[in-house]
């Protein structure tokens, strides 16, 4: 169970009894959405959803960036989170790292505090991390 691993642990102790979200950038189909929802239950936290530009209901924010084969927008409910609020952004997979970029812009026009962002899977020779600059960042598996 990811709740288990040793880098989940150590930022579960980093946040302590404060409440803090979930938020979840959609991989492809949206595999971050197998992650996030389960991961938020087990810790009674909320869950929030970052999606394609289109697929979320009222007022939203919005970011246009750029794929390695093309350009994508990402959303989220304008009223999601509130300042100050402490999330954590978790998704599947870090390739080049735009889409979990843009995920971390989103949360920072909401003004939301970034605990950190967790990743199944990282592909390291993408340097995907590098476009998350100081945001800290875990992933549970590295591939080189």
């Amino acid at each position: 169970m990811i709740t288990s691993a040793p880098g989940v642990a150590r930022w579960l102790s980093g946040v302590g009894s404060a409440e803090f979200f979930l938020l979840c950038p959609p991989g492809l189909d949206s595999r971050g959405f197998l992650i996030g929802p389960p991961l938020a239950q087990r810790l009674g936290v909320g869950f929030v959803p970052i999606r394609k530009k289109g697929k979320l209901p009222g007022p939203t924010e919005s970011v246009s960036y750029t794929l390695e084969y093309g350009e994508a927008a990402l959303e989220i409910q304008s009223d999601a989170v509130e300042p100050g609020q402490k999330v954590v952004i978790v998704d599947d997979l870090l390739a080049t790292g735009g889409t979990m970029r843009a995920a971390c812009e989103l949360v920072r026009r909401l003004k939301a505090e970034i605990l950190e962002c967790l990743v199944i899977i990282e592909l390291k020779f993408l340097k995907g991390v590098e476009k998350l600059e100081s945001v800290p960042f875990f992933s549970l598996l590295q591939y080189d």
